[in-house]
């Protein structure tokens, strides 16, 4: 399998990212009434720190660089979630998802850190990271696919399947670390892996936000509407 060119594809994720998060940002102005998308916002520029940070990474990266850049990128995923939960809930105040996020964060980090010493060589580390990512795009995914039954946006399917594709990814990349800390597969293999699944995850993100301006713009028109037949009504 082709190994993607690492520096081009980090560059490109970032990029795409801040894209992202400036057409998450643009939507919301037009559409002041969907507090997810400025927390989705977030999250992507949560995530494209942490994607910068990886692309600095050398082989002699210290456990502190390393930390601070899973972090950023665990908390984008979580503020991933928790923009779709608002989204579905409205009441749900950005207070309490920060303080949610401070909190996956503690754990993620006490994990992290307690994986690092434990199994540095087996990379244990990096099977706590994916499975956190692996979770937390799973309970966003759910909580998309969920809002169905709320306003039955026809767009939220799109979104949903992108998401859990991303908990796919990250899966399959915390089952290929393991069987590479156990020699079944050779490291090389676990790179050319690592770049397909950043460069996947970047389409997904990709797909999520494009899935999440079209739900805020559906549930736009129809508040409209609602709103137009009841004005007509009363006159």
């Amino acid at each position: 399998m082709l190994a993607l060119h690492a520096p081009t594809l980090h560059f490109i994720t970032v990029l795409v990212t801040l894209v992202a998060a400036g057409v998450s940002l643009l939507t919301w102005y037009h559409h002041r009434e969907g507090p997810g998308l400025r927390g989705w916002a977030l999250a992507l520029l949560l995530g494209s720190a942490g994607t910068f940070l990886f692309g600095l990474r050398g082989p002699d990266a210290s456990f502190r660089f390393i930390l601070i850049g899973d972090a950023l990128f665990v908390a984008g995923f979580a503020a991933m979630w928790l923009s779709m939960r608002r989204f579905n809930d409205p009441a749900m105040g950005a207070e309490l998802a920060g303080m949610i996020v401070a909190a996956i964060l503690i754990v993620f980090v006490a994990l992290f850190t307690l994986a690092w010493q434990v199994a540095p060589v087996a990379r244990a580390q990096s099977i706590v990271f994916s499975l956190f990512v692996c979770i937390l795009a799973s309970l966003a995914a759910w909580e998309t696919w969920r809002g169905r039954e709320l306003d039955g946006l026809r767009s939220r399917p799109i979104a949903a399947l992108a998401l859990a594709g991303i908990a796919v990814a990250r899966l399959v990349r915390a089952a290929m670390v393991s069987a590479q800390g156990m020699g079944m597969i050779e490291p090389e293999a676990g790179v050319i892996a690592q770049g397909y699944a950043l460069y996947f995850t970047t389409v997904c993100i990709l797909v999520v936000t494009f899935g999440l301006v079209l739900m805020a713009h559906e549930r736009f028109e129809r508040q409209y509407v609602v709103s137009a037949e009841a004005g007509r009504a009363a006159e």
